[in-house]
């Protein structure tokens, strides 16, 4: 069966998303004639050029010697961007060559107040940041056009909490703004390249949504036949408990949790697998027992199709971790399905993606690296693990060494102690230049009630290790959990400013706690101290619900504080304030 498989907008332009690679090999492997296109990178591809500045100044009426500037630099900049055009990095570097937005002359406002050269910057950086900034300023105005786009992101608030469909179906039905109408040009032009008889649409975040609903549509009216599935995280964590029928207006079948099996049954008319549908007017949900692929028996991911060259990378934040997920160019791998922990209180653990850990060997895992660097030319890879386990990552570190393969690499881990001094040594040999974790909070209370299996201790020595050998760090904070203080919430600040301070701890990121349905959180809630009120059943997506818990402080307004105290900490700047100054701006 001929089967094309697309990436919806909008995601990060740097580098492939991981879906359509994996899907496209496994179903090629399975003797089917697989295709891929990425259309969220096709879509900012139209948008950063001289045709969508043209077409965005005319929908929004801006004079030409106003958009003019924009036109005569959009295609250098984005060619540079692309590294196609380093002659650029000069022409970027003389101030008043790039059109200054809000975004550009913010920073060069701060470069004026700090006098900082910006943090000493090569120039050919200097130039990538200064680019990004600009498209930045372009981004905005295409919001003023249409506030459902986002940079790396369409319509998310929108797909954020909907029990029901109607919010969307309205959205579609009544949105007819320029991207709309690119998206279906672009629909169009990808189903005449491959005539598929079966599409599939993957939706890993809500920012995804509506733009797969959008290309659901248009192949609808122009490929009436068509099969057209959808899935993806997304799917997996929200729409479990579908019953609104209004959805397979547009698609015909929605699967959960990995889609092998379910794609490979659809497309050979085999027993449905974890798959909804629409049967005489309600949504059926059919599934049988087949055994999982295992994870080591996968192919290597399939780039064939993905125009390697056309990605581009933007470097927003003065911040060398950060940076790491929207410029560098990698290729993304996953080495064990589901999480080797899949214990802590506040993740989806009843789900497939973390509850069924599955990993691959080491040896199977550098053919796989091997093959794809023979496929892209490329020798850096993000492992996007849930949990990158020790043992795997032992191992793996020592086939590559034994291999002699030299690639840059980096991956979320555990800050917990089995991650040796010795091990975290053999790590940076082996390739590692960076490590992200969930530290979460500063306080062993809060620690053992999450059930993360780690102390502030070991997260301490691990964190001084990885610093010692030269491997970037990156910790995910949470504040608003249940029962935590407001003394407990500055302690953590604390933690994170001594961690700064000591140069252990490069760039960190605050998240509000939000409980979510499938969390141990959410089914026992007597064990953490709160309420969950009676709600509505949601037809359409179900993930994150009210609670109800007692605080002594007001968790939205402390966050503020947390944020900016750490966007300052990841600037060097505030290192020498007491933590709960913060809360006083």
């Amino acid at each position: 069966m001929k089967i094309l498989l697309i990436t919806p907008p909008l995601l990060q332009p740097n580098t492939p998303y991981a879906a359509t690679p994996l899907l496209t090999a496994w179903l090629k492997s399975q003797g089917h004639d697989a295709v891929q296109s990425d259309l969220s990178l096709n879509l900012l591809l139209k948008l950063f050029s001289r045709e969508g500045i043209t077409a965005l100044s005319n929908e929004l009426g801006i004079p030409l010697e106003e958009a003019g500037p924009y036109l005569e630099t959009i295609d250098p900049v984005l060619a540079f961007l692309q590294n196609r055009n380093p002659d650029a990095v000069s022409r970027i570097l003389k101030r008043g060559w790039l059109p200054e937005g809000e975004h550009l002359a913010r920073a060069y406002d701060m470069e004026n107040q700090l006098g900082w050269n910006f943090r000493g910057l090569e120039p050919e950086d200097r130039a990538r940041y200064l680019a990004s900034l600009y498209l930045d300023d372009i981004a905005d105005v295409a919001a003023e056009l249409d506030p459902n786009f986002g940079f790396s992101r369409y319509a998310e608030k929108l797909a954020s909490s909907l029990p029901a469909f109607e919010p969307v179906r309205d959205e579609l039905e009544q949105g007819d703004s320029l991207f709309f109408q690119w998206l279906e040009e672009l629909t169009d032009h990808e189903m005449r390249r491959h005539a598929p008889e079966m599409v599939v649409l993957t939706v890993p975040f809500p920012g995804c949504l509506l733009g797969a609903l959008i290309i659901a549509r248009r192949i609808n009216y122009t490929c009436a036949g068509v099969k057209i599935v959808m899935g993806g995280g997304y799917v997996n964590t929200e729409l479990r408990q579908l019953s609104d029928p209004a959805v397979f207006d547009y698609v015909d079948y929605i699967t959960l949790d990995s889609g092998f099996l379910p794609l490979k049954q659809l497309a050979e008319g085999g027993t449905p697998v974890r798959t909804f549908k629409r049967e005489n007017g309600a949504v059926v949900f059919q599934t049988s027992e087949m055994e999982e692929v295992r994870h080591a028996d996968l192919p290597p991911p399939d780039f064939q199709g993905l125009e390697l060259d056309d990605y581009f990378g933007v470097f927003e934040t003065l911040n060398p971790v950060t940076r790491l997920w929207s410029d560098e160019r990698w290729n993304k791998l996953v080495l064990a399905h589901g999480c080797c922990w899949s214990r802590c209180a506040f993740c989806d653990t009843s789900i497939d993606y973390i509850c069924r850990y599955d990993p691959a060997d080491p040896a199977v895992i550098c053919d796989w690296i091997e093959q794809v660097i023979a496929q892209t030319g490329f020798d850096g890879f993000h492992f996007v693990d849930e949990a990158l386990p020790h043992d795997l990552v032992d191992g793996l570190c020592d086939e590559l060494l034994r291999r002699g393969l030299e690639i840059e690499w980096w991956g979320n881990i555990r800050f917990e102690k089995r991650f040796s001094t010795g091990l975290i040594r053999k790590m940076a040999d082996a390739g590692c230049i960076a490590v992200t974790g969930g530290l979460e909070t500063g306080c062993d209370r809060t620690l053992k009630l999450m059930r993360k299996g780690i102390t502030i201790a070991h997260a301490e020595r691990v964190l001084t290790d990885l610093a010692e050998a030269g491997i970037l760090t990156h910790a995910y904070l949470m504040y608003g959990f249940p029962t935590q203080t407001e003394a407990e919430t500055f302690q953590t600040l604390e933690t994170v400013r001594d961690l700064f301070d000591r140069g252990i701890l490069h760039s960190a990121f605050w998240h509000r706690f939000a409980l979510t349905a499938h969390s141990d959180l959410s089914l026992h809630p007597d064990k953490y101290s709160i309420a969950v009120p009676p709600h509505e059943p949601a037809a359409f997506a179900l993930n994150e619900i009210a609670f109800e818990s007692e605080f002594d402080h007001d968790p939205g307004r402390i966050g503020y504080a947390l944020e900016r105290a750490t966007y300052n900490y990841m600037l060097g700047l505030g290192l020498d304030r007491q933590v709960e100054e913060w809360a006083e701006y």
